[in-house]
């Protein structure tokens, strides 16, 4: 069902070109005077429509595509990263784009430049920056050129593989409490279609921003490069985090909808329980289990055991990374203000009371230096010059 969910969009949207090619061919059977030209122009159309086909499964597959085995060597090169990552971020990720025309060698067609901004050979396009009135989602825009011919076909195609549906059913907010009769803030999200990113948004991610976005909210940001391509942007101030959501068509992770998709439910198949009972850790219903694992929380301890990467840690229930350990990451949380940060981290080592589900220091989101967070008094024993702050977004469909 997954990768039903994942081709349909391609399908339809091929769907679309080939009704359009047909409106085409009909008008120009009637109109052209040329019987030769008409026969080019349609083997051209059918030539773009074949290849937009082609991208779209690309563009999906990501890093499982045979595309990706044959150019691997070529585009790490060329981007300048020598360090592992996870390549499932290829994904929905115009990289992989940009070094298929680049290093696939006898395609009939080429990626178009937009001159407007800086020759780039494809453009962002969300609702804050479109002028078609009828773009909901977000995604990239680009423009295949026939080698032959020289006809144009314009291709959009959404940015929705790395992130999932989060499952309507009752939720809690907030840390267990062993206090008896603790008031336990329980919600749902029933008749609510809710979308949460996968991962931490990386820094190849904000340089799209940066690019295509309104320049009085990327003042002070510079694109990155390399190996910090698929590290988490961990720079931005809240002001700009909330800026950059907006731009992608969505809003900064609320916290109990990211204690929604970290807590294990006891029963899956009990969609509204008598009571929420929750584990600090996102790998078992137990407390009692926990694990000193890296694959599970990236801590202090591992920092000389594997590099760090994006989705370092084993997906949660609902299949997010990067739940626990790795950088702080911010929410936005109207239940609780000044409890608007995941502590748990590389700042802390494996045997730290941050290491929780639920449990929240706080950011000012000004700035990101120790008189900037409050740790309520379990502050990091690091010399820290300046710690990392990392986000993800998540949407809403209302239907």
């Amino acid at each position: 069902m997954k990768n039903f969910k994942r081709f349909i969009i391609p399908l339809l949207v091929v769907a679309v070109i080939l009704g359009v090619a047909g409106v085409f061919i009909y008008k120009y059977q009637k109109n052209s005077g040329s019987p030769e030209q008409f026969t080019q122009d349609k083997a051209a159309l059918l030539r773009l429509i074949q290849n937009s086909s082609e991208i779209h499964r690309i563009w999906n597959e990501g890093e499982e595509s045979r595309e990706w085995s044959l150019m691997k060597s070529d585009c790490l090169k060329y981007l300048g990263t020598s360090q592992k990552f996870d390549e499932s971020l290829l994904r929905c990720n115009s990289i992989l784009l940009q070094c298929h025309a680049r290093f696939t060698k006898k395609l009939n067609y080429k990626l178009m430049n937009y001159e407007e901004f800086d020759n780039a050979p494809y453009r962002y396009m969300t609702k804050s920056n479109s002028s078609y009135g009828g773009q909901h989602d977000s995604g990239i825009a680009i423009t295949l050129e026939d080698n032959v011919t020289k006809k144009h076909l314009d291709v959009f195609l959404a940015d929705q593989c790395q992130e999932v549906y989060l499952e309507q059913r009752a939720y809690a907010y907030g840390e267990h409490s062993a206090v008896k009769d603790a008031e336990d803030y329980r919600f749902d999200n029933f008749n609510r279609h809710i979308y949460l990113d996968t991962h931490l948004v990386t820094n190849g991610e904000v340089n799209d921003w940066i690019k295509f976005g309104n320049p009085d909210f990327t003042r002070g940001l510079t694109e990155k490069k390399g190996d910090d391509l698929f590290l988490p942007a961990v720079e931005l101030t809240y002001s700009q985090i909330e800026n950059y959501c907006s731009f992608k068509g969505k809003q900064v992770m609320l916290a109990h909808f990211f204690d929604a998709a970290t807590f294990l439910p006891v029963d899956l198949k009990d969609l509204v329980p008598k009571k929420n009972l929750r584990s600090p850790y996102y790998w078992t219903k137990k407390a009692s289990e926990y694990k000193s694992d890296c694959s599970l929380i990236y801590s202090k301890d591992c920092i000389n055991k594997k590099a760090y990467t994006l989705n370092s840690t084993d997906p949660t229930w609902a299949g997010i990374h990067d739940s626990m350990g790795g950088v702080f990451e911010v929410f936005r949380n109207p239940i609780d203000p000044e409890s608007n940060l995941k502590a748990s981290s590389f700042y802390f080592d494996s045997k730290s009371s941050w290491h929780k589900l639920g449990f929240r220091a706080g950011w000012d989101g000004e700035g990101f230096d120790l008189r900037n967070f409050d740790f309520r008094g379990l502050n990091p024993f690091v010399s820290i010059e300046k710690f990392e702050v990392g986000f993800r977004c998540m949407r809403e469909v209302l239907q």
